[in-house]
C-alpha cells in the first residue's frame, strides 16, 4: 500500500465504550463526550509528525484489519491509565465509517503519562512546535 493510500482511503471507526474500565485508578485520564481518543506508542507519533496525519500503519493491524483507523468516544465510561500514548480529536471532526487519514491539525491532544508527576500530561503544543520546525526545515531545504 503505497503511502497516499494510506492518507485518502483509510477507514475510520468510531466505537463506544460500555464499560467504565479504569474509574477507580487514582492516575487515570477521564474523557469528554465531545472527543474520540486512540491509544497508540510513540512510532505513530513519529509518523504523524513525518507526514501530518494519523493514519493506518502499513499491511495488517494485529486482529487482522488493513486501512483502518480505531478510536472509541469519550464519556463517563472511557478511562486512560496504562501508560500508552493517547491522540485526542473533537468528535466533529471524527465520524465512525468516515474515509480518509485525520489531519494532525485537528488533533487537540497528545496526552503522555509524565511518571514523576503520575499523571497524564496533554504535549499537543510540543509536538505541533516540532511538527512547524520540521516542515519549515524541509521547506527551507527544498529552495
Amino acid at each position: 500500500m503505497e503511502d497516499n493510500d494510506r492518507i485518502l482511503t483509510p477507514r475510520n471507526r468510531v466505537f463506544e465504550q460500555k464499560l467504565a474500565f479504569g474509574k477507580n485508578n487514582p492516575n487515570r485520564m477521564s474523557t469528554t463526550s465531545t472527543s474520540v481518543y486512540r491509544i497508540t506508542k510513540m512510532d505513530q507519533v513519529e509518523d504523524i509528525l513525518n507526514c501530518g496525519y494519523v493514519r493506518p500503519k502499513e499491511g495488517t493491524n494485529k486482529v487482522g484489519h488493513k486501512n483502518e483507523i480505531f478510536w472509541t468516544r469519550g464519556g463517563e465510561n472511557l478511562f486512560y491509565y496504562n501508560g500508552g500514548v493517547i491522540l485526542e480529536a473533537p468528535s466533529s471532526k471524527v465520524k465512525d465509517n468516515q474515509v480518509g487519514a485525520i489531519p494532525f491539525d485537528d488533533l487537540i491532544g497528545i496526552w503522555i503519562f509524565d511518571i514523576n508527576q503520575n499523571r497524564y500530561i496533554n504535549n499537543i503544543d510540543y509536538f505541533r512546535d516540532l511538527y512547524n520546525q520540521n516542515n519549515n526545515y524541509k521547506e527551507h531545504k527544498t529552495r
